[in-house]
């Protein structure tokens, strides 16, 4: 047999009408030989074979290096963390992030819209409430302290005391960060269209953790909507350096960190001329996932 006389790969592939040919198939198999049965797997093979050569033969693309300022591997295993705290993870991370805090009184959330800036946001920093605009829980573009008043005690009535306060931020393109992890494969890192297209697009893009901003541009200019990126009906273009490097920064957290996190979404993430900044962030660590020990 001619595999058997060289040190290449050798696959056989059929390309037939009406033929049965399953003992042959079933013979080359035996010995050793793939058959790729049909000519739509066979021009698939070949295709990602061909991927694989352009994946080894890809430019050097080293993740970036991250100095945590807080020991994170003990924060997450302490307890559950509400959304401030997945922000500021984030932001230890290099990620941009707004300004916020969570506060329990009406007073408080004035005090904090008018330090940040209006218009404010309002939103629900109950631990157990995960998805907040399913349940109301987002009050945005709060232009003066009395709608943030009138926001927290609508918030504080309906799902509890505790409120994060932040201010609005710069419209741009959303994109959705998660990461999920793979049994065989470790982390891998989810990329999408953003905010309510997430679900309804279905436009999402995965890589395995870490890897750097060449990786990440890969997977946001593979995306359907990233005509976007460019600009469209006079709206300026983004920086999408940025979002690159933001990318690339959750997959070392991803890395570093995914073994005690069983969820960690950012969406959106919003891409503007000047930047990318991190909005809402949801983080359900290992332990909390599996639910209060017996």
């Amino acid at each position: 047999m001619a595999a058997a006389r060289t040190a290449k790969p050798v696959a056989y592939a059929t390309n037939y009408s009406q033929v049965r040919h399953d003992g042959l198939a079933v013979e080359l198999t035996e010995a050793g030989v793939p058959v790729l049965d049909g000519t739509v797997p066979a021009l698939l093979a070949a295709r990602h074979l061909l991927d694989h050569r352009d994946f080894r033969n890809r430019a050097t693309d080293p993740p970036p290096e991250i100095k945590s300022h807080r020991n994170w591997r003990t924060r997450l295993a302490a307890g559950p963390l509400d959304e401030a705290d997945a922000l500021g993870l984030l932001s230890d991370y290099g990620i941009a992030t707004l300004p916020t805090t969570v506060v329990e009184s009406a007073d408080a959330a004035a005090r904090a819209a008018k330090e940040f800036g209006f218009p404010a946001v309002c939103k629900t920093a109950m631990p157990e409430i995960h998805h907040k605009t399913e349940q109301g829980g987002v009050k945005l573009g709060l232009g003066d302290e009395a709608a943030v008043r009138a926001a927290y005690e609508d918030l504080a009535h309906r799902l509890g005391p505790r409120v994060l306060v932040t201010r609005m931020a710069q419209a741009g393109v959303e994109l959705a960060l998660g990461f999920t992890r793979d049994p065989q494969f470790g982390p891998v890192i989810m990329v999408a269209a953003g905010g309510t297209l997430v679900e309804l697009l279905r436009d999402a893009r995965h890589a395995l953790a870490p890897f750097g901003p060449a990786a990440a541009r890969r997977m946001l200019e593979s995306l359907s909507m990233a005509r976007l990126f460019a600009g469209m009906r006079g709206s300026a273009p983004v920086n999408i350096d940025a979002a690159t490097h933001a990318i690339a920064r959750f997959s070392v957290l991803a890395a570093e960190l995914g073994d005690l996190i069983a969820e960690c979404d950012v969406n959106p993430l919003i891409v503007s001329a000047t930047g990318a900044v991190a909005v809402d962030a949801l983080l359900i660590t290992l332990d909390q996932a599996k639910g209060p020990k017996a």
